[in-house]
């Protein structure tokens, strides 16, 4: 979400004559967008501050993202601009203090979604697209709540539109975004198609018009919740153009520690998604993340989490050391009393644990083909990379520079933990 709200930004400051700076030390304006979950990564936000404060000509600082309302007073003494993303339309206004845009404003309007703003993607062949923001599910840890707000879902046929300008612009993958990206209920449900066959989940349904979508070749979704993940949702990851992957976080491995998280669902309500999912999609790779030592964790606890792990052998996880975030319930009514000495030898464990497993996993691709999507060449190596459609990490020989945004099957050749080898068939 921080990456397409960033494009988003990019593509209306340029409208008020801004260009994007080749190097930091040029910038006029520098643009930070808070993190939503790590109170460590938003402390961050004032040694960034200091540092270009340091500078012969220190620039314009504006921070956006999500802040909580105590994080902004504080930050107004270090940035000179604390605005809220969803204000992006109305940036100008504040802006105009620093910048010579009066001609630029005369064509900006003071109304409106910042969601509107088409943004001028880094990558046209793959386009991130929200379809809503905010979150209902109060998790302990997290701060989304209280910055982005409820959940609020974008109409289908503005998601739709977008979709179908993206595909016209050259895009062959749509990513799905939103804080809690399966629980999308637009108010403009009626729209969808009447030959849709989902009846319930409107997630599901707009899966199923943007996999009838001609010019589209891959589609997935970012950030999903298990408590959404009904059954047309899972039935939907069978869709031809849905990728081989699902990312579908879980967070802790023991009960007790995600009903102090409130996260609202059981390792057994989890490992009964994992089994219908497979039942759709046998060989589907899975990712998930993990908070490692939140607030009470016991080795027992912990030990759960990695006997979950391999029960469900995960083919990546994004692990976290917890970090109190300012604002949320965990901070107000929790102690943060795992030391961090003992959080970073459990993450060692998890992370040493995922390294085997998905060693293990990714052996099975060995001698197989594989659609990949490449996004970059290396002209030392002349190898192109880019991702299948089980999100592995492919370097493909055979290609050129002028193959960045183009599929092609490849022939795997060489596994290991983070990466795969292969040449194209073209």
């Amino acid at each position: 979400m921080n990456k397409n709200d960033a494009e988003r930004a990019t593509t209306f400051l340029q409208s008020l004559g801004g260009q994007p700076a080749d190097d930091e030390n040029e910038a006029d304006l520098m643009v930070v967008l808070a993190c939503s979950v790590r109170q460590s990564a938003v402390d961050r936000l004032y040694g960034l501050a200091r540092k270009w404060r340091l500078r012969s000509n220190p620039p314009v600082l504006l921070l956006s993202g999500c802040l909580h309302e105590k994080d902004q007073e504080k930050f107004l003494k270090k940035y000179d601009l604390v605005l809220s993303i969803e204000d992006l339309p109305r940036w100008g206004n504040e802006l105009a203090s620093y910048f010579s845009i009066q001609e630029y404003l005369q064509t900006q309007s003071e109304q409106g979604d910042y969601f509107a703003i088409n943004p001028d993607s880094q990558k046209k062949y793959s386009v991130f697209v929200p379809i809503m923001t905010g979150c209902n599910n109060f998790c302990s840890y997290c701060i989304v709540p209280y910055t982005r707000g409820r959940e609020r879902s974008r109409p289908v046929a503005e998601v739709l539109a977008e979709v179908k300008q993206a595909i016209k612009d050259g895009a062959k993958e749509i990513i799905f975004l939103g804080q809690n990206v399966n629980s999308y209920a637009p108010a403009d449900s009626e729209t969808f198609s009447v030959e849709n066959p989902y009846k319930q989940s409107a997630f599901a349904k707009l899966l199923w018009e943007a996999n009838r979508l001609p010019g589209l070749e891959r589609m997935y979704f970012t950030a999903s919740h298990p408590k959404d993940m009904s059954d047309e949702v899972i039935d939907a990851l069978g869709l031809k153009k849905h990728l081989n992957y699902l990312h579908l976080p879980l967070q802790s491995g023991s009960d007790t520690v995600l009903q102090r998280m409130n996260r609202k669902y059981t390792v057994a309500d989890y490992l009964k998604i994992v089994e219908k999912v497979r039942q759709v999609r046998p060989n589907i790779a899975l990712g998930t993340d993990f908070i490692i030592g939140f607030c009470g964790e016991t080795e027992a606890e912990f030990q759960e989490t990695l006997d979950t792990y391999k029960k469900i052998k995960f083919d990546i996880s994004y692990h976290s050391k917890y970090s109190q975030r300012r604002g949320t319930v965990a901070a107000k009514t929790m102690k943060d009393d795992v030391p961090l000495d003992l959080k970073k030898e459990r993450w060692f464990r998890i992370q040493h644990l995922m390294e085997a497993i998905t060693n293990e996993k990714n052996k099975q691709y060995q001698d197989q083909v594989l659609s990949v999507l490449f996004d970059a060449y290396d002209e030392k190596k002349q190898l192109l990379s880019g991702q299948s459609r089980e999100l592995k990490l492919v370097f493909a020989e055979g290609g050129s520079a002028d193959d960045v945004g183009k599929i092609y099957d490849v022939k795997i050749d060489k596994t290991s933990t983070w990466a795969l080898w292969g040449k194209i068939i073209k």
